[in-house]
């Protein structure tokens, strides 16, 4: 059993988890109502003088319109970031918020944010290992992300480390813990990409279906439930084992 300051350092710890854990899945979503209510107050503004004409209640219209022309306006901004020009007109104007001292460096932030939620996280996910974690004598699912770099490798004094994303169950896609370890923290273990996220959405209750039949859950409600896409994946071992 623990010392006193052992279980408060532990109960620290955990509360302190706990709450950067929070905030990365939290302040996404306050960023994006933000944005959100900025834009339909702004369109709002617009719109007051012109409906003042309208002889029915103003302010339900007012809202309504508005919403509608937010909603159209991000469709179409969706759409054009798919062509070719927009791709190179969104590229000049990250370009150059970025630029702007401060505001460029937490505009970067959330776009790289936004990139990964639209990404599948699962394609970028190279293998899967086994890590001890969070204490000795328990091992969680780890999925390889890349090759630690060099500058942290020599800073702990390590020849060859990896980094790892630990998935938090029961949707990997909304949070998790990147690690980097040495090599030799790692033990390998005989199951796919799929068959892992299969088991962390189903909060390990299909670990052992996984073994003989799988987890019961449909491809569709995989990429539903993670964004990730079993066939694309497939896809890209095949290309990697070509290679």
């Amino acid at each position: 059993m623990g010392t006193k300051s052992e279980r408060s350092l532990g109960l620290y710890e955990t509360v302190r988890e706990a709450m950067l854990t929070g905030i990365t899945v939290v302040l996404p979503l306050i960023v994006t109502l933000y944005v959100i209510v900025v834009l339909l107050n702004f369109v709002s503004r617009l719109l007051v003088p012109m409906l003042s004409l309208v002889p029915v209640d103003s302010v339900v219209v007012l809202g309504l319109v508005a919403a509608l022309l937010v909603t159209t306006l991000v469709f179409l901004v969706g759409l054009l970031a798919h062509s070719p020009m927009g791709d190179t007109a969104i590229d000049g104007f990250d370009r150059a918020i970025s630029r702007v001292p401060g505001f460029g460096t937490v505009y970067r932030s959330f776009r790289r944010m936004g990139d990964a939620m639209l990404e599948s996280d699962a394609d970028n996910f190279r293998d899967v290992r086994l890590l001890e974690f969070p204490i000795d004598g328990s091992y969680t699912v780890a999925f390889v992300t890349a090759n630690t770099p060099e500058g942290i490798c020599e800073a702990t004094g390590n020849e060859e480390m990896t980094t790892v994303f630990l998935p938090m169950a029961p949707n990997p896609v909304m949070g998790g813990f990147v690690i980097n370890v040495p090599e030799e923290s790692l033990e390998d273990v005989d199951m796919t990409v799929e068959e892992a996220f299969r088991t962390v959405v189903t909060s390990g209750v299909g670990i052992d279906a996984v073994a003989h039949e799988g987890t019961g859950l449909s491809e569709d409600e995989l990429r539903d439930l993670t964004g990730y896409d079993p066939v694309a994946q497939a896809g890209t071992e095949r290309g990697d084992e070509g290679d």
